[in-house]
C-alpha cells in the first residue's frame, strides 16, 4: 500500500477541546478528524467522511501558551446584534506536523493536489487564524506489520493507547497521555467514540510493545513498514 505523506506548520494553532467552556483548551496537536477535514478542504470534499486512515508525526516540540481574544458573540441567535466577548484561548505555538494518509480512493488526488499547491478550500490548523499550507508531498511504500509478538515498535507517530501493551523508556524523553480525541466523523457535525494518545512532548519516536494483531484489528489501528520508519495510523 501506499501512504502519502505531507508537512503542515503555523504560527499559532488551537484545536478546541469540546468538553471546555470559559477557557478555550487546545488538544496537544492536530486531532485526527482535523487532518482528515484537511484533506477534504484540499481535494474539495464538503462535509468529508472517510475510513481511510491518518497518523500524526510532531515536527516540533509541543508550546502551549494562553492568550485573551476578543471575540465577537451574538445576543440571543440573532444575526446582526452582536456585542465583543472577551475570551481566553489556549494556543499551541509554533506547530508543525507531518500527516501520513492511507487509503485507496482519495491518496492519488491529494498528493497531486499537493504537489501542484493547490486546495480548493482555505486549509487551516483548527481555527480560521491559524492559516497553513501543506506543503513537500511523498509517495511512500507501507507494509502491514503482520507479525508483533515478542516485538518493539519503534514509532515515528503519535500512538493510540489502547494497542500499547509496553512502554519503552527513553532517556531525556518527556512521554504524555492526550485523552479525549473524536474519532470517527460521521456527517453533519457529528462525532461517535473517542481515542487516547502516548505522544513525546518534543517530537521524538515512540518505542513500545504492542499488544496482538486481533486488538489493532479491534482497535481499527494499522501498523506500517515505510523507508522512514513504523507509523501508527488510525
Amino acid at each position: 500500500m501506499q501512504v502519502i505523506a505531507f508537512d503542515i506548520k503555523s504560527s499559532i494553532a488551537h484545536f478546541r477541546k469540546p468538553d471546555t467552556t470559559t477557557t478555550h483548551l487546545t488538544y496537544p496537536f492536530i486531532t485526527p478528524t482535523a487532518a482528515k477535514g484537511m484533506v477534504g478542504a484540499i481535494l474539495g470534499e464538503e462535509d468529508f467522511t472517510t475510513s481511510d486512515r491518518v497518523g500524526i508525526r510532531l515536527l516540533k516540540p509541543v508550546r502551549t501558551m494562553a492568550q485573551q481574544m476578543s471575540m465577537l458573540g451574538k445576543i440571543g441567535g440573532a444575526t446582526c446584534d452582536t456585542y465583543n466577548r472577551p475570551t481566553t484561548m489556549e494556543l499551541l505555538v509554533s506547530p508543525a506536523y507531518r500527516i501520513y494518509y492511507a487509503g485507496e480512493e482519495y491518496a492519488e488526488k491529494l498528493y497531486h493536489q499537493i504537489r501542484e499547491g493547490k486546495a480548493v478550500y482555505p486549509t487551516y490548523l483548527g481555527s480560521a487564524f491559524a492559516l497553513t499550507k501543506p506543503v513537500n508531498p511523498q509517495k511512500l511504500d507501507a507494509e502491514h506489520s503482520d507479525s508483533l509478538k515478542n516485538k518493539l515498535v519503534q514509532s515515528l507517530t503519535v500512538v493510540p493507547v489502547p494497542v500499547i501493551e509496553e512502554l519503552e523508556l527513553v532517556e531525556d524523553a518527556h512521554y504524555c497521555r492526550a485523552n479525549g480525541f473524536l474519532r470517527y466523523y460521521t456527517g453533519n457535525r457529528h462525532f461517535e467514540k473517542s481515542v487516547d494518545y502516548l505522544y513525546e512532548q518534543n517530537g521524538k519516536s515512540i518505542t513500545f510493545k504492542p499488544k496482538s494483531i486481533e486488538t489493532f484489528k479491534e482497535e481499527a489501528v494499522s501498523l506500517f513498514s515505510t523507508e522512514e520508519g513504523s507509523l501508527c495510523l488510525l
